[in-house]
């Protein structure tokens, strides 16, 4: 099931991505947005576009782009929204389609032609929860402080005391 993205209104729903749009690192937060989407499609198999406003750079006319397992689209002279709502329009199955925004037209739009919806607020939670939790899984877990029991001491004593250690042959 694809998913599509309003790539700016997602931006803004995790706090450090934020941050950066209201310092004007722009590139650094599409590359940070990109990045935890990466992770997600990786973690969950999710055929996952992004729609950007405008242009990748002012000199450069992108259309689109692959970042990894992910597609990228810059709208250059359309609005992102605009592009989603193409997007939808030719889908053969937009039922099959799961549209990420919290733009209220965009959501009215595309729930005429039956495509499924989750807001920005959402899906940030859900993705960060997934990605949490594969980080949570993949780190072992290891007593603090082990204790070794005084029947654990014996046994290995008892195991290597018989045991005398043979020089090697010349």
């Amino acid at each position: 099931m694809p998913i599509l993205i309003d790539g700016f209104n997602l931006i803004y729903k995790f706090p450090e991505l934020e941050g950066l749009m209201y310092e004007g690192k722009l590139a650094e937060a599409r590359a940070g947005l990109l990045d935890r989407l990466k992770e997600y499609a990786r973690l969950t198999g999710a055929k996952v576009r992004v729609v950007f406003d405008g242009k990748k750079q002012p000199s450069l006319l992108i259309k689109s782009e692959s970042a990894g397992v992910i597609d990228v689209y810059y709208s250059l002279d359309f609005s992102a929204d605009h592009l989603i709502k193409e997007f939808i329009k030719k889908d053969i199955n937009p039922r099959m389609a799961t549209v990420v925004t919290s733009d209220k037209e965009i959501i009215a739009y595309v729930t005429r032609f039956k495509a499924k919806v989750k807001t920005s607020e959402e899906f940030a939670k859900m993705v960060d929860e997934i990605i949490e939790a594969s980080r949570a899984a993949a780190i072992p877990e290891k007593e603090d402080d082990p204790a070794v029991s005084q029947e654990d001491v014996s046994y290995w004593e008892r195991l290597f005391k018989g045991k005398k250690r043979e020089t090697p042959r010349r």
